[in-house]
C-alpha cells in the first residue's frame, strides 16, 4: 500500500475511534451530571474543563518537544483508558458524588481537546500539500460515522444499559486505538536535534535553494504576513469559540430545564448527535469536497456567524420555551456545517504556514486559546449567569459574531491570494522551503 493511502486509511481509524470514545464520554458525561447535579452547576464545571484542558495540552506540547510524538499518543491514550477505568469502579460505589460526576464530564472535553490537536496536527503532516482538501474532508468524516453509530447504540440502549457500561466501552475502544497506533508514521520531536547540527542543515539547505534561484536575501522566517495571518487565525478562533461555548451553555440549560430524567436526557443527547452526524457525513460525502474545492475556504468561514446570527436575532423575537428549545436545538445542528465543512477549511487555512509555525500554531489554538476562552467564559458565566436573563446572555454572543465574521473574511482572503497566483505566494513557498 503506497505511503498517502496508508496514512489516509490509519488517520481516518485513529479519528474513529478517538471520535467514538469521546461520543460516548460527552452523552454520558453531560446527561448524568445535568441529571443529578442540575444545570445550574454547568459553570463549575465549564471553568474546571477548560482549566484542566489547558494544563494538558501544555503538558503535551512541553513533551512533543523531547520525545517523539507517537510516543506520547500512546502513553496519554494509556493514562486516559486507566483513568477511565479508576472512574468506571468509583461512580459504581458512588452514584451521586459531585467530583466523580465533575471529573466525568471533564474527562470528555479532555477528550475532546487532545483528540483535535492531535488529529489536526497529524493531518496537517501528512496532507499539507495536497492541492485538493479531500483528505481532509475523509478524515474528518471518521468522527460522524463514529457519532452516528455510538449514538444510535446509546440511544436504543439509554434505558437498559448502567451508566458504567458505557465506561466499559470507552476502555475498549482506548484499546483498540493504542494498537491501531502502531501503523501512525513517525514524526521526531521538536527538539530532537543540537543547535549546531540544526545550523547546518539550514547552511546546506540555503546552498541548495541559492543554486535553484528560490532563496530570497531577506530573512523571510520573520515575515510580518505570516504572523499576522498566524494571529489573525487565533483572534478568529477567539471569536469562534467564545459564541459557540455561550450558545452551547445555552442549549444545554435549556434542555436541561425540559427534561429531567436521566434516560430521557441519554437518549436526547445521544440521539441529538447521532442525528447530526448522519447529516454531517451526507455533506462530507456529497457536496463538501467539491464545494470547497470550487469556492475556497471562505464560504463555510464565513456562512456559519451569519447562520448563528439569524438564530440569535430569532431568539431574541421569540421567547416561548418550545421555541427556544428548537431554536437552539437547530442552533447546535449547525455543527452539520461545522464539522462537514468549517473545520475541514479551517485545517487546510493552517497548510499555508511553514511546518514548525503551523505545528506551534494547531497547538496554541487547540491547547491554550481554545481552553482559555472557554474558562474565561465560564467563569463569567459562573458570575454572572443567576444576574442575567436569556435575552442578555443571547445579545452577548450575538456581538462577538461581528469580529467572527470579519476575521473569518480576511483570512479566506490571504488563504486565496496565498494559495493563487499572486505575487505574495512565491514568498510563502520560499518560507515554507526554508524550514523543512
Amino acid at each position: 500500500m503506497n505511503q498517502p493511502r496508508q496514512s489516509l486509511i490509519t488517520l481516518f481509524g485513529f479519528t474513529f475511534l478517538t471520535s467514538a470514545t469521546y461520543s460516548v464520554a460527552r452523552a454520558v458525561g453531560v446527561s448524568l451530571f445535568i441529571a443529578r447535579m442540575g444545570s445550574d452547576a454547568l459553570p463549575a464545571a465549564l471553568a474546571a474543563s477548560a482549566i484542566l484542558v489547558i494544563a494538558v495540552s501544555g503538558l503535551t506540547h512541553l513533551v512533543n518537544r523531547h520525545v517523539s510524538p507517537r510516543s506520547t499518543l500512546i502513553a496519554t491514550w494509556i493514562l486516559m483508558a486507566a483513568f477511565t477505568l479508576w472512574l468506571e469502579v468509583m461512580i459504581a460505589s458512588d452514584h451521586h458524588s459531585v467530583y466523580l460526576l465533575g471529573m466525568l464530564y471533564v474527562m470528555a472535553e479532555i477528550r475532546g481537546c487532545v483528540n483535535t490537536i492531535y488529529a489536526t496536527t497529524m493531518v496537517n503532516n501528512a496532507f499539507a500539500d495536497s492541492e485538493s482538501k479531500r483528505p481532509f474532508v475523509l478524515i474528518a468524516a471518521g468522527a460522524p460515522i463514529a457519532g452516528i453509530l455510538m449514538g444510535l447504540l446509546m440511544s436504543y440502549e439509554a434505558s437498559v444499559l448502567p451508566d458504567t457500561a458505557w465506561l466499559k466501552l470507552i476502555i475498549g475502544l482506548d484499546t483498540v486505538t493504542i494498537i491501531l497506533m502502531r501503523w501512525i508514521p513517525k514524526v521526531p520531536p521538536a527538539k530532537i536535534t543540537s543547535p549546531d547540527t540544526t545550523k547546518s542543515a539550514a547552511n546546506k539547505r540555503r546552498k541548495n535553494l541559492l543554486k535553484k534561484g528560490l532563496w530570497s536575501m531577506r530573512r523571510i522566517p520573520a515575515s510580518p504576513a505570516i504572523y499576522r495571518y498566524r494571529y489573525g487565525l487565533v483572534s478568529l478562533i477567539a471569536c469562534n469559540v467564545f459564541a459557540v461555548t455561550m450558545v452551547d451553555y445555552q442549549w444545554k440549560v435549556i434542555t436541561g430545564n425540559h427534561l429531567d430524567a436521566e434516560a430521557q436526557l441519554l437518549t436526547y443527547f445521544a440521539g441529538f448527535y447521532a442525528i447530526n452526524d448522519i447529516l454531517i457525513v451526507l455533506v462530507q460525502f456529497t457536496v463538501a469536497t467539491k464545494l470547497l474545492d470550487r469556492y475556497g475556504i471562505g464560504m463555510p468561514l464565513c456562512a456559519y456567524p451569519l447562520m448563528l446570527s439569524v438564530l440569535g436575532l430569532i431568539a431574541l423575537i421569540n421567547q416561548s420555551p418550545l421555541v427556544l428549545i428548537i431554536l437552539f436545538t437547530v442552533g447546535q445542528g449547525m455543527t452539520v456545517l461545522k464539522r462537514s465543512m468549517y473545520d475541514p477549511g479551517l485545517t487546510s487555512a493552517y497548510g499555508v504556514l511553514p511546518p514548525r509555525i503551523r505545528s506551534d500554531t494547531i497547538l496554541l489554538i487547540k491547547g491554550v486559546v481554545k481552553p482559555l476562552i472557554e474558562a474565561m467564559v465560564a467563569v463569567g458565566l459562573l458570575l454572572m449567569a443567576s444576574r442575567m436573563n436569556s435575552n442578555q446572555i443571547t445579545l452577548t454572543w450575538l456581538a462577538a459574531l461581528i469580529p467572527w465574521f470579519l476575521l473569518s473574511s480576511w483570512v479566506a482572503h490571504t488563504y486565496d491570494s496565498w494559495t493563487s497566483n499572486s505575487d505574495d505566494a512565491p514568498s510563502v513557498s520560499r518560507l515554507k522551503l526554508s524550514e523543512r
